[in-house]
């Protein structure tokens, strides 16, 4: 079902396009925001805070745009926010002997470590610019939206990103 027609369902009163809309982006949200505060508890936290912002504002709501900007949109200020509050972990920190891998998955781990660790690098506004992009899947005009820029701003901060990141990457250290 379209989300103007979940909408429209759920300024009516029905409950169960409430729930649908949550279970259609809930996974979405938690998986951007667990990249962005890299901490799967604080990012279940955050995201359950989305959709509850979500619901107690809802009555105000006016949909102008899509509904998963707007819940972007709230997640990106949320986890602006969370971080504040908190310092980030850094990558050092996590212990890998945590994690249990199949001997086939091994490279597969070291690739992902080394895109996260280049990330890491990155400047925020473009780190997040990358994350809303090719992670999230959405589209510039609303990842500018998102972040409240300018759309010409979004596509330097991609650019840049991905001019850093792909010198970060070729580097031998990083292999």
């Amino acid at each position: 079902m379209e989300d103007g027609a979940l909408i429209q369902r759920i300024k009516s009163g029905d409950m169960d396009s409430l729930e649908r809309l949550i279970r259609k982006y809930y996974g979405d949200v938690c998986a951007y925001c667990c990249r962005k505060l890299r901490r799967p508890d604080d990012a279940e936290d955050v995201t359950q805070e989305v959709f509850l912002h979500f619901c107690r504002h809802f009555e105000s709501y006016v949909q102008r745009g899509k509904v998963k900007t707007y819940l972007y949109t709230i997640a990106h200020n949320l986890c602006v926010n969370a971080m504040r509050v908190k310092k980030p972990l850094p990558l050092e920190d996590v212990k890998m002997e945590n994690f249990t891998r199949q001997s086939g998955m091994e490279k597969r781990w070291e690739t992902t470590d080394s895109v996260q660790a280049a990330l890491n690098r990155l400047p925020e506004e473009q780190r997040e610019v990358i994350l809303l992009r090719f992670y999230q899947d959405l589209k510039l005009k609303e990842i500018a939206q998102v972040m409240s820029s300018g759309l010409s701003v979004t596509k330097y901060r991609l650019s840049q990103g991905l001019k850093t990141l792909s010198r970060l990457l070729s580097r031998e250290d990083w292999l």
